[in-house]
């Protein structure tokens, strides 16, 4: 398998050029919410794509993971960062199960944080799956990323929940 990873400029006005491009994205995030591994995830539309940090692993030609995210200026003081830090907010990074358990996912990180190195001081993720022990692999154990906080949520069956 020959592995590229490229770093992808989407905009409203360039669209239409990357048509195809956009319908693989789509069709990659459909399989995502399909899998139904994330609470609450839904398939993006093509303008979830515009103006994002956006990076394409294709292997053999065939675009089998992506990851996007976004920069901002951080608002607030927290445990990990000061106000006025850049983040890089990784929203997603996603591989095509036939792809899985290749280092795509580790790829495709490593090269997102080298295209960010010096424009931001901290890289960043909220995740929610089913698959958290590969999740904390990856992201702590591989990726070298610190644990920092985590929401845990147990339902209850609470009598009379039918009615308000």
């Amino acid at each position: 398998m020959e592995l590229e990873i490229n770093k992808i400029n989407i905009t409203e006005e360039n669209a239409a050029e990357h048509a195809a491009l956009l319908a693989e994205l789509i069709a990659l995030s459909a399989e995502w919410a399909s899998e139904g591994s994330c609470a609450g995830y839904y398939p993006n539309d093509a303008s979830e794509y515009f103006d994002k940090e956006l990076y394409i692993a294709s292997a053999d030609g065939k675009t089998v993971g992506y990851a996007l995210g976004h920069i901002k200026v951080l608002e607030e003081k927290t445990s990990y960062n000061a106000v006025g830090e850049k983040a890089f907010e990784l929203d997603e990074l996603f591989v095509t199960a036939a792809f899985r358990g290749q280092g795509i996912a580790r790829a495709l990180f490593r090269f997102a944080e080298n295209d960010v190195r010096g424009r931001v001081d901290v890289i960043g993720l909220t995740a929610a799956t089913k698959h958290y022990k590969q999740l904390l692999k990856l992201y702590i154990e591989e990726l070298g990323m610190s644990f920092n906080h985590a929401l845990l949520v147990k339902r209850t069956e609470r009598v009379g929940a039918g009615s308000k």
